[in-house]
């Protein structure tokens, strides 16, 4: 059996059924772009060698395709190292569940080369640009919305998702536990998360209580006078009481960010969340209770991300160590 053919057989039978939509398109793309494509999917299951796929990933390395989901025209260009780390562990997945069939004697692909990633600093706002973007959107229909992103720590999906029926107003909580995603161009309701850490239960201060008191009976008025009906009980939702289209809301989130004139091209929606975990970080809350809180599945994943943060912290807390110490 050639390789690319036991790659689909693979992928259809232990991987496609277990994931969302939008994380189908691009692994498939990926397979379509940069594997089915290449001279190692000809290559008989006897023959693959540690050789042969070393070299296959150096010349992807070197000479692939960087790829945009449905955009293939970039042709020759190296790739990054976050693309070669996820094309080798296709690889990877495929040879292991090879050898357990006894189609492969053993798994080449975990003696290839890893390649490092180059890791950058996720971009924050500053506690005044943080400010700043919360006054200049203090009448936008969404105003609550940023509210929560900044202050909970939530994704885009977890927020449009976000139903009443999770709120519970007497204790502060909310439970996060559906997502609203894009699924053939069009905003779908999914009913569970991307992983089950996401799934989660987050506390909310009494001022943020009372602004999701009041938005509800906005809405509610809204609702009896323009005569919609919420299907889903959304927290946020178009003035129709639809679904709100989560690249629409990305697209006025960055429409503000240029108005305020940040001098970063970098900034986005997640780039919320990358602040909120800055700001739990450095104001001293353990690393696991913001993994929790944050819905992230590794602790270690979150230090990969904020290391700088957690250095910082650090610095911090010994400063605090020794001057709370030390003898005058």
């Amino acid at each position: 059996m050639k390789f690319g053919d036991y790659m689909r057989y693979w992928y259809e039978t232990y991987r496609k059924p277990y994931q969302q939509r939008n994380t189908q398109e691009v692994f498939l793309s990926v397979l379509e772009v940069h594997f089915y494509s290449s001279s190692l999917a000809d290559v008989e299951l006897d023959d693959l060698s540690v050789k042969n796929l070393q070299e296959y990933l150096t010349n992807e390395f070197l000479h692939g395709n960087r790829m945009r989901l449905r955009n293939y025209d970039r042709v020759g260009q190296e790739l990054s190292p976050s693309m070669i780390k996820r094309i080798r562990q296709l690889l990877i997945g495929a040879c292991r569940q090879a050898v357990k069939e006894g189609l492969m004697s053993r798994n080449y692909a975990e003696d290839t080369q890893p390649v490092a990633s180059r890791r950058k600093n996720a971009p924050v706002f500053t506690p005044d640009m943080q400010r700043k973007f919360l006054m200049k959107t203090k009448n936008h229909r969404f105003h609550l919305a940023y509210v929560l992103l900044f202050y909970l720590g939530c994704r885009r999906s977890e927020l449009l998702g976000l139903s009443w029926n999770a709120i519970d107003m007497r204790r502060n909580l909310l439970r996060i536990e559906q997502v609203l995603i894009i699924e053939d161009k069009k905003p779908v309701l999914r009913r569970r998360t991307k992983t089950e850490a996401s799934i989660r239960t987050i506390p909310f201060p009494a001022e943020i209580k009372y602004m999701l008191q009041e938005w509800r009976a906005r809405q509610k008025a809204e609702s009896r006078m323009a005569g919609y009906r919420n299907e889903f009980n959304l927290v946020f939702t178009n003035k129709d009481g639809s679904p709100h289209d989560p690249r629409n809301f990305s697209k006025n989130f960055k429409k503000t960010i240029q108005r305020l004139d940040f001098c970063s091209n970098d900034l986005h929606v997640h780039s919320t969340r990358h602040t909120w975990a800055t700001n739990m970080i450095q104001c001293g809350v353990a690393i696991t209770d913001v993994q929790t809180i944050g819905g992230w599945s590794r602790a270690d994943t979150l230090l990969n991300i904020y290391a700088h943060t957690v250095k910082e912290s650090q610095r911090k807390a010994m400063k605090k160590l020794y001057n709370s110490l030390a003898q005058d």
